[in-house]
């Protein structure tokens, strides 16, 4: 199982959600401090729907044990996330961000604070990697950047 696969089909899975999940929206996650997850069902649900879009060879590759808790702690987590990416985002509010990215950098800090099993530099060169490939041209340099400051700050 790839980790980079399985790391790459989460960002996908929080990008779409982005706009048929009310816990993963931006506005909820802004005013109402996120949302919390009642049943990991929900997460499961989101897999299958994803799941159903690729082909078999490349499910059987995914580690959905990783996808299911990334999607749970992101959801679980999105307020203070965000925070992490309001505070760093000089200039920038998450309204105004590409959601591919914010989705990146969802994934991205959740690993960073709440998963002590991988390395924080391999956290961010993924995200930077997912950013030059789904998004625009400064958005690895953008990505690294706020990354690396949630890094110093959360003294991880």
């Amino acid at each position: 199982m790839s980790r980079r696969d399985s790391r790459e089909a989460a960002v996908k899975i929080v990008f779409q959600n982005m706009f048929t999940d009310s816990r993963l929206s931006i506005s909820d996650s802004q005013d109402q401090g996120g949302g919390s997850l009642s049943d990991a069902k929900d997460c499961s649900e989101m897999i299958d729907v994803y799941y159903d879009s690729i082909s078999e060879d490349r499910e059987a590759a995914l580690d959905r044990v990783y996808i299911q808790n990334v999607l749970e702690g992101v959801i679980e987590h999105v307020s203070e996330i965000d925070r992490y990416v309001m505070k760093y985002s000089k200039d920038w509010t998450i309204d105004r961000m590409s959601k591919m990215d914010l989705a990146i950098m969802r994934v991205a800090i959740f690993e960073i604070l709440f998963r002590d099993d991988i390395p924080v530099s391999v956290s961010i060169n993924e995200a930077v990697e997912l950013a030059k490939k789904y998004s625009h041209k400064d958005a690895g340099s953008f990505i690294n950047g706020i990354l690396g400051s949630v890094y110093s700050d959360s003294d991880t």
